[in-house]
């Protein structure tokens, strides 16, 4: 029964995404990305996309910064000093004040799902994800922190979408770090409304979850087709939250990496 509902979430999720990602092509316009369908009630403002955007731009041009100083440092003449990164003070943009009357699993259940069966059952893995994603928050010090659930949502999706084993704890600290810093360099994140951020994390962990869940059911009930579904909707949910190609976020060695 449960897997029944999970393939029905799925195919909803799906048709809202599908939607969402094909219904504008026009990124500029702000009705673009399914704004005004029961998706971008969960999704957010248009404001919120475009800093995700900003956000994944300053990440992905990180890395290969990041990446190319590593080289060279490699590859470095004998005698010549490298010079030491500077270490940035970090602002936490994506930290908020958390509000108890912000009701996420609600609004995904009710925009998601037509009976109460799926609503019980989307509010049901809301929770029991959000308990786990907020004990391991606190403990690796994400708490209240949309860094934190951005993380978690782009490893439930790369793992999910390339069919590949999780990140380990360090690669999961590192991203956490990196995608902090990231947001750091957006001045735009300090004065997102604490609630929207609330709303946003709490987004992530939802969408994250029910990836997850989707994609377990299938792979230890043997349905292929429930995998295959699993891995759609994690390439456009990537798209949909980071605008970036699925194909471009990948797990190697542990690590969350961006190409």
């Amino acid at each position: 029964m449960k897997l029944h509902f999970l393939g029905k979430i799925s195919a909803l999720m799906l048709s809202f995404t599908l939607f969402a990602v094909v219904a504008n092509a026009q990124w500029g316009s702000p009705n673009a990305w399914g704004y005004n369908t029961g998706y971008g009630a969960v999704y957010g403002t248009f404001q919120q996309a475009a800093l995700m955007q900003s956000m994944y731009n300053v990440a992905r041009s990180g890395r290969g910064a990041a990446s190319k100083q590593a080289q060279n440092s490699r590859s470095g003449q004998a005698g010549v000093t490298q010079a030491k990164p500077v270490q940035a003070v970090a602002r936490n943009y994506g930290a908020f004040r958390s509000d108890p009357t912000v009701d996420t699993a609600k609004l995904i259940a009710d925009s998601l799902a037509s009976s109460a069966e799926e609503k019980a059952l989307i509010k049901q893995i809301f929770a029991a994800t959000k308990t786990s994603f907020e004990k391991e928050a606190a403990a690796r010090g994400w708490k209240n922190n949309i860094a934190g659930g951005l993380t978690f949502f782009t490893a439930a999706a790369a793992t999910v979408y390339h069919d590949a084993p999780e990140p380990d704890a360090a690669g999961m600290d590192a991203h956490f770090k990196f995608i902090n810093k990231s947001i750091d360099q957006i001045p735009e994140f300090a004065s997102m409304p604490s609630r929207d951020k609330q709303s946003f994390q709490n987004m992530m962990i939802g969408f994250g979850g029910m990836l997850l869940a989707i994609y377990n059911e299938g792979k230890e009930g043997g349905n292929v087709e429930t995998v295959a579904n699993s891995k759609k909707l994690a390439g456009l949910l990537i798209e949909m939250v980071l605008k970036a190609d699925p194909e471009n976020i990948r797990i190697e060695n542990g690590r969350i990496v961006y190409r």
